[in-house]
């Protein structure tokens, strides 16, 4: 008897996983579906019955998913913010751990998550775009929530500068703002890609346009001695004459 009643629990256990799997499922196709409506007809155009259409269900099957096209769009593009963060987190941390441990050069622990963020940003072009075109049709309480796990990489890649600084390789002060500068920089491939197409065919090459640039922006500035080039001296006379 006791065997009896213990099979009907395992079957609405193994049941409940399944229909939350294919929930999962379900919700992704919609997403898709939607992404591409979204960024090609825009967000206030595309209506959920055009979604519905497109990922082949019920206009009223598409509300068993997601309550209305807002949570549909924040959807789409908090989930890959998410997966970017986790990425990026995990491999600071290995970074860093391996510094530690070997005395990787806090040059390297950078190139390595300015590189790794941006292969990163590369991959989610289209999003990005999506989220710089469409986010203002969002409740400010969700696009607020975007704006928080954005500066949630922010601060993954001020902790990669502040390494730096605190090992003297890199100057002190407005880390926040830098990595800023960099997000923008990295985004900007995403949102103004016509003005790179003749001109940086891969991310890697991006990178590698990008890389000096960004290094002059956070490196310490060397004194500037009164010797240099182009410079004054004072004369015997008294007056300034520039160095030779």
């Amino acid at each position: 008897m006791a065997r009896k009643s213990l099979r009907p629990s395992v079957r609405r256990k193994n049941g409940l996983i399944q229909n939350s799997t294919l929930r999962e499922q379900k919700r992704q196709a919609v997403a898709n579906a939607a992404f591409d409506l979204f960024l090609r007809d825009g967000f206030h155009k595309t209506t959920t019955r055009d979604i519905a259409r497109q990922a082949g269900m019920s206009n009223g099957a598409l509300f068993s998913y997601f309550k209305d096209k807002e949570e549909l769009l924040f959807f789409i593009v908090s989930h890959e913010q998410e997966r970017a963060e986790t990425q990026l987190v995990a491999m600071l941390r290995e970074l860093l751990q391996e510094a530690s441990q070997s005395g990787l050069g806090p040059e390297v622990v950078f190139e390595r998550i300015f590189t790794a963020f941006l292969r990163a940003i590369d991959t989610l072009r289209r999003f990005i775009l999506l989220a710089y075109q469409e986010t203002k049709s969002l409740a400010p309480t969700a696009r607020q929530a975007l704006i928080d796990r954005e500066k949630h990489i922010q601060a993954i890649l001020s902790e990669a500068i502040q390494y730096g600084v605190d090992r003297g390789r890199f100057a002190p002060g407005d880390v926040e703002l830098k990595a800023h500068n960099i997000i923008v920089l990295a985004h900007a491939r995403a949102t103004r890609h016509w003005a790179f197409a003749d001109e940086m065919h891969s991310i890697e090459d991006y990178i590698a346009f990008l890389r000096p640039q960004v290094l002059a922006m956070l490196e310490r500035r060397p004194a500037i001695r009164a010797s240099k080039k182009g410079s004054s001296q004072t004369a015997g006379n008294g007056r300034e004459v520039a160095s030779p």
